[in-house]
């Protein structure tokens, strides 16, 4: 059995080059099967290929896992990919939690109705497999049997139109990893076999922080290696004389963890540090959940009660998961610290910063995954909070408002924004996905402009065809899905990292208070082309 290794995050995709050659194998679809977080990375992997139309997604939940019950449900979409006689083989991508828990995918296989004996093949994934044969190997082998079976078969193909649907979310424990970005007194630990670690450290990296991940194989998992972990998490710290600057370890978990009940047991190198969180993520969940979580059980750990509250205001519910950079949140923080407060975006300063939370006058709460802290916050601590999202003329007025009387603050009349009268009846606007900040929008348009707004989560091209929509608002990677149908509508970019990771998050798009006012009606005024 090999040893526990712990390493660094380094930003890559992972294996591309083990992606370039399954997704090379002529006429295959991959179907990829696991925890969302688990397929979320071939996603952008296929994405940088060129490949969409050759994966499917399918995830799979923590109740399924308990269940035990999804192989019907993949077989019938297996089932629906045979019949549409567009591939001449089909890869199922297997992850490392269906290799812990062995479902039988070859007993399913055998019962798939395949009248043209199609090939369908399992690669299994990750470091729960690696020990045995190489993926290079195992591949290899798979793509000779699909190429055996084209030269023996003369089968016509339809044309193949699906793109791969969009992403699952970014997973809880990548919440978690954007926190405290680029303090050294916080140190964040992945508990992983070491998949779990190439989405964090790629797509999902907003932060640029770097963390540590452990790295074992199924064995190791199966039988319990916590207590090696621990040894070898204490033997490289103190190799590198780092214990004394970090002040809190985080140890975060991922699927694999979760499964097979490491997250319930004690690291010894906890004894290490001054405080030490164990965050219970299992990658079913959101970042957005995720982060939420991992602030609420480090204030629970850090904050204490003080005498004299301050002239301070905390930011709480911000994440670059739903917000995206920081810079968007200027013209708020502008606003609160030209009225003498200094303000403490928690969880995205630095630790000490963090720790002086509960001297603070207002807690200002921007989303929903905010308001269990901020409850917390006032029972402990009587701090009152405002849960507010100020996007929208009228939406920040209110705020604006609102903010004043809590703090018993008089607000400049300067500081209220004007609405233009501008109407656009003529406009229908599509609201592409489902957040917190396209909640907002849908009411912020309408009053802002007179402008219809419609919801939809999935659109298909003859959706678009059939809508009388002139704009489209959403996340850039629904594009992938339009197949060129754009001419009838503007899209307006909004990107939303949960979905997009880092890809779009440097894109000039705004949307609180008056740069995100301007922004929008640049589109509806015909002064920007999509």
């Amino acid at each position: 059995m090999s040893s526990i290794a712990i390493e660094a995050s380094v930003d890559n995709l992972g294996d591309m080059a083990m992606a370039k050659r399954i997704f090379a194998i002529p006429d295959t679809l991959v179907v990829a099967i696991g925890p969302p977080t688990c397929i979320r990375i071939l996603y952008f992997r296929a994405l940088e290929c060129g490949q969409l139309s050759k994966l499917k997604l399918i995830p799979i939940s923590a109740l399924d896992y308990t269940f035990g019950d999804y192989l019907d449900k993949i077989k019938g979409l297996i089932e629906t990919a045979l019949r549409k006689a567009c591939h001449l083989g089909i890869i199922l991508y297997v992850s490392c939690p269906d290799l812990l828990s062995q479902t039988d995918f070859d007993t399913m296989i055998q019962g798939l109705d395949n009248p043209r004996k199609i090939p369908v093949e399992i690669f299994k994934r990750g470091p729960m497999e690696k020990r045995k044969t190489s993926p290079s190997q195992r591949l290899d082998k798979i793509a000779a049997k699909i190429e055996d079976f084209v030269k023996t078969r003369q089968l016509v193909l339809s044309k193949n139109a699906d793109v791969c649907e969009l992403p699952p979310l970014a997973a809880d424990y990548s919440g978690v990893l954007s926190l405290f970005p680029d303090d050294p007194a916080v140190c964040q630990f992945l508990l992983t076999g070491s998949g779990c670690a190439n989405c964090p450290s790629s797509v999902d990296r907003l932060n640029y922080n770097q963390f540590i991940f452990s790295r074992f194989d199924d064995l190791q998992a199966v039988n319990g290696c916590t207590n090696e972990i621990g040894e070898a998490i204490k033997k490289r710290f103190q190799m590198n004389h780092q214990t004394k600057e970090i002040e809190l370890f985080l140890s975060i978990g991922t699927p694999v963890t979760f499964m097979t009940g490491m997250n319930d047991h004690y690291l010894q190198a906890s004894d290490l540090f001054a405080i030490t969180a164990t965050i219970d993520t299992n990658g079913f969940q959101t970042a957005e959940e995720g982060a939420a979580k991992a602030l609420l059980k480090i204030a629970r750990e850090t904050l204490k009660k003080v005498g004299i509250k301050k002239k301070r205001i905390n930011i709480i519910g911000y994440n670059p998961f739903l917000f995206g950079k920081r810079q968007h949140f200027h013209e708020i923080e502008t606003c609160l610290t030209s009225l003498g407060y200094t303000v403490n975006v928690l969880g995205y300063e630095s630790l000490d910063s963090f720790k002086t939370a509960s001297e603070a006058e207002l807690n200002l709460v921007f989303s929903r995954q905010g308001l269990s802290m901020a409850k917390w916050m006032e029972e402990m601590f009587q701090i009152p909070y405002l849960f507010e999202i100020p996007i929208g003329i009228d939406s920040f007025n209110r705020w604006l408002r609102d903010v004043g009387e809590l703090l018993k603050t008089a607000i400049p009349e300067s500081y209220y924004l004007n609405k233009e009268p501008q109407q656009f009846p003529t406009f229908q606007v599509l609201l592409l996905g489902r957040n917190e900040i396209l909640d907002q929008l849908e009411t912020a348009i309408p009053n802002d402009f007179g402008i219809t707004t419609i919801r939809g989560m999935k659109i298909t091209d003859l959706d678009l065809q059939q809508m009388t929509v002139t704009h489209v608002i959403g996340d850039p990677l629904y594009q992938n899905s339009f197949n060129g149908i754009t001419q009838n509508f503007k899209f307006i970019p909004m990107p939303y990292p949960s979905l997009s990771g880092n890809a779009f998050m440097e894109l000039d798009y705004q949307y609180m208070g008056q740069t995100g006012y301007a922004y929008l009606k640049s589109f509806f005024s015909n002064k920007v082309t999509a």
